[in-house]
């Protein structure tokens, strides 16, 4: 007798959001616009999970979670079509989570245990380290890609600039670099110092990659152009700094 417990095939589909009603038609308050919301989240999240949905169809993996599916794909260079539609979706619903509107008279403020923990890693103190992430973004991700303020293992809060999908989960697909672009002497150290890394980690040496992304800024074309037009990235990145969801981004470091 066959099992009633059949798997079925799986449809990735955009996560609910309590607020969604509201934000597809006002946006997220001094950030976007309904038209700037529904473009980068409910049109192009959608456009991500069915393209995922029809990669992943019929294969072990149409039946994991996206973060599954890109940490799965992330060491297997013929799925990088796979990884990178995961890894999208990932930052994405990551983006949009922290800077979701809070609620009437909720305190909304960074934990100053972040606030103390910002100020050993970069010297600044918030404001001032504002203006360093928008200056730097402007230098450091000249096509698509993200921002991230991520905790590693050592309890340090560190940069990252990554290109197009990269991850902040797994080094070697950070993608911190163009490498369709001249690399300076510095990137290429970098480069050289994690090709060292993966032959150790090949040889069984356990190697510390463990990040939790704390801030995530989507960089990519759609989640600026429709609100800000073209040349005013820069604003976008600072509206989206001056308003992020505390509560989301606290719980991060904390949990």
């Amino acid at each position: 007798m066959l099992s009633r417990n059949i798997c079925k095939r799986s449809m990735h589909t955009v996560p609910k959001l309590i607020q969604f009603k509201e934000l597809s038609e006002k946006g997220i308050p001094k950030i976007y616009s309904s038209n700037g919301f529904n473009t980068v989240w409910t049109n192009y999240q959608k456009y991500l999970c069915d393209k995922l949905t029809l990669a992943t169809s019929g294969s072990s993996l149409e039946s994991y979670y996206p973060f599954h599916i890109m940490l799965n794909t992330a060491k297997k260079p013929f799925q990088s079509n796979i990884f990178n539609l995961a890894s999208g979706i990932h930052n994405n619903h990551l983006f949009i989570e922290n800077i979701l509107p809070v609620k009437e008279n909720e305190l909304n403020q960074p934990s100053s245990l972040l606030l103390n923990r910002i100020e050993e890693s970069f010297d600044l103190n918030w404001d001032e380290l504002k203006k360093d992430i928008i200056k730097l973004i402007d230098k450091k991700v000249i096509g698509q890609g993200w921002f991230f303020l991520i905790e590693n293992s050592n309890k340090e809060i560190h940069y990252l600039f990554l290109q197009n999908n990269g991850t902040p989960y797994y080094f070697p697909r950070n993608q911190l670099f163009d490498l369709n672009t001249p690399i300076n002497l510095n990137e290429y150290n970098h480069l050289e110092k994690m090709k060292t890394m993966l032959i150790e980690q090949k040889k069984n040496q356990k190697i510390k990659d463990w990040s939790m992304p704390l801030i995530s800024i989507n960089l990519w074309d759609q989640a600026y152009l429709p609100d800000y037009g073209i040349g005013k990235r820069s604003e976008y990145v600072k509206n989206v700094l001056d308003n992020l969801n505390w509560n989301v981004i606290n719980n991060r470091l904390y949990k």
